[in-house]
C-alpha cells in the first residue's frame, strides 16, 4: 500500500516520521477521515472545509490546496487499485521542538485502506450502544488525541455494545466515540447541540430529516423512540438498545428507515 507523505507518494512500509514530531509526543494533530462511493470520493469538499477550520482553531495551515489535495488523493486510488476506500488526511505541528507556535515543518499525511463496512444484519437489526461519562477536550475539532474516545469505546467493547455515547458531567449525551446520535421523539427528529464535533454527515442528516439541535439527558434516553448514529465510514446505523434497554420496541423504527434509505 502506498501513502502520500509531504506530497511524495512512498511504500506505507517505508514512510517515516520523525520521533520528534509534535502529533506523536503530544497529539498536536488533527484529521479528516473520508471515503469513496462507486469510486468517487463523497463529501469532499466538507471535509477539506473541516479540515482548515480545525486547523484554524489549533494555530496550523493545510499546506496544500484543495484542489491538490484532490489530485493526491485520485493518485492513490489508482497507485492502490482502490476503487471502495476509507481516505484519511492526518496533519501535525511537525518537529517543532517545544515551540507550540506556529507549524514551521507540519507533517501532512494521506493513507487510503480498502473500506471495511458494518455487517448488513446491524443495518437490519441494529446495534446496542452504552453510555460513558467523559467529555472531549475542544470537541468541535477532529484532534488526533483521541484518548477519552478510546477509553469510552474500550469500555463498550467490555460490554459487548458496538459504540459509547459520550456523557458529559451535566449528564447530557454528546456524540458517540466514534459517531453522531440522533433521536426520535413523537415523530421528530433531535440531536445533541452542545460540545460536539459537527460530522459531515450528521450535517446532512440535520437537513435531510430536519432535526432539531437540543439538549438530551441521559436520564431521558428511555423515553425516546428511535435512535441511531451518523459517521462518513458507517451512513446511518440504527440503535436499538441503549444500556441493555430496548429503544421504542426494540426494532429499527420507521424513521430511521426512511433515512437510511434517503441517504
Amino acid at each position: 500500500m502506498y501513502v502520500n507523505l509531504n506530497g511524495k507518494l512512498v511504500e506505507e512500509k517505508r514512510a517515516a516520521i520523525p520521533i520528534t514530531d509534535h502529533g506523536f509526543l503530544y497529539g498536536d494533530a488533527i484529521y479528516e477521515t473520508m471515503r469513496t462511493v462507486e469510486g468517487k470520493l463523497w463529501m469532499f469538499d466538507e471535509h477539506i472545509k473541516r479540515l482548515k477550520a480545525s486547523a484554524k482553531i489549533v494555530g496550523m495551515k493545510v499546506p496544500y490546496s484543495k484542489k491538490e489535495i484532490r489530485e493526491m488523493i485520485e493518485q492513490l486510488l489508482v497507485k492502490n487499485k482502490l476503487k471502495e476506500a476509507r481516505v484519511r488526511i492526518t496533519l501535525s505541528r511537525g518537529s517543532n521542538k517545544l515551540d507550540f507556535g506556529p507549524a514551521k515543518n507540519p507533517t501532512f499525511l494521506i493513507q487510503p485502506a480498502k473500506i471495511k463496512l458494518p455487517p448488513k444484519e446491524l443495518y437490519e437489526n441494529g446495534i446496542s450502544v452504552i453510555t460513558y461519562e467523559i467529555e472531549r477536550a475542544i470537541p468541535q475539532i477532529k484532534s488526533a488525541s483521541m484518548l477519552p474516545t478510546i477509553m469510552a469505546y474500550q469500555h463498550a467493547l467490555k460490554k459487548k455494545a458496538h459504540e459509547a455515547l459520550l456523557v458529559d458531567h451535566r449528564g447530557r449525551v454528546t456524540e458517540g466515540s466514534m459517531s453522531n446520535v440522533f433521536f426520535v421523539r413523537k415523530g421528530k427528529v433531535i440531536t445533541p447541540k452542545k460540545n460536539i464535533l459537527e460530522g459531515t454527515v450528521r450535517n446532512l442528516v440535520i437537513k435531510m430529516a430536519k432535526a432539531k439541535q437540543t439538549t438530551i439527558k441521559k436520564r431521558d434516553l428511555q423515553k425516546l423512540d428511535e435512535c441511531f448514529i451518523t459517521s462518513t465510514i458507517k451512513g446511518i446505523l440504527p440503535v436499538t438498545k441503549i444500556n441493555g434497554k430496548n429503544v421504542g420496541n426494540g426494532e429499527v423504527g420507521p424513521i430511521t428507515k426512511i433515512l437510511m434509505k434517503k441517504l
